[in-house]
């Protein structure tokens, strides 16, 4: 009976990692770049849904609703604008992202502040925190997601790591039971 380690390939497995630790590297390097290449692959994504839709509303017409068309429009138009002007896309985002943080920092430092329960402190110190990045993601947007990237890209790296030092214990395994 296989063990469920070794049903996986460890060569797939490195090369996995290899791709994680790389990309995370490229994205610490290159976080303008990185932040505009996941924005546009988005964009493409939308763009493909998009014209999914349509084509499924064009060809199969009296089966499916009509919000179809409508949300296949819209995600053509937001694919364009991924595409075209993804920094300014990925600001809008990071903003709205701060606008919410504050919203639920600042109403749970009040919801605290008004009933004073056992865990106040803590908790306090935990939606001050929120505030503080809701502040920074709305005031430096463009600098906020440049961080957000190359937090993305320490935790690739990260992960990389383990999946090859992962990919290299399966190697052992595997000449042990050959």
């Amino acid at each position: 009976m296989k063990t469920y380690l070794q049903l996986y390939n460890p060569w797939i497995i490195g090369l996995y990692g290899l791709i994680m630790f790389i990309f995370g590297i490229v994205s610490i390097i290159y976080s303008e770049l990185t932040l505009g290449l996941i924005t546009r692959f988005f964009g493409i994504l939308l763009l493909l849904s998009g014209v999914f839709y349509v084509l499924l509303i064009k060809f199969k017409s009296g089966n499916l609703p009509d919000y179809w068309l409508y949300e296949g429009l819209v995600h053509i138009g937001l694919g364009l604008l991924f595409i075209i002007i993804p920094n300014i896309v990925a600001n809008i985002f990071v903003i709205i992202i701060g606008v919410i943080s504050l919203i639920i920092g600042i109403k749970n430092i009040w919801f605290l502040t008004r009933n004073k329960p056992n865990f106040m402190k803590l908790t306090l110190i935990r939606n001050l925190i929120l505030v503080i990045l809701g502040l920074l993601l709305v005031f430096v947007p463009f600098k906020s997601a440049v961080v957000i990237i190359n937090v993305i890209g320490l935790v690739a790296i990260f992960y990389g790591a383990v999946t090859l030092y992962t990919s290299y214990k399966l190697f052992g395994l595997k000449k042990e039971k050959d």
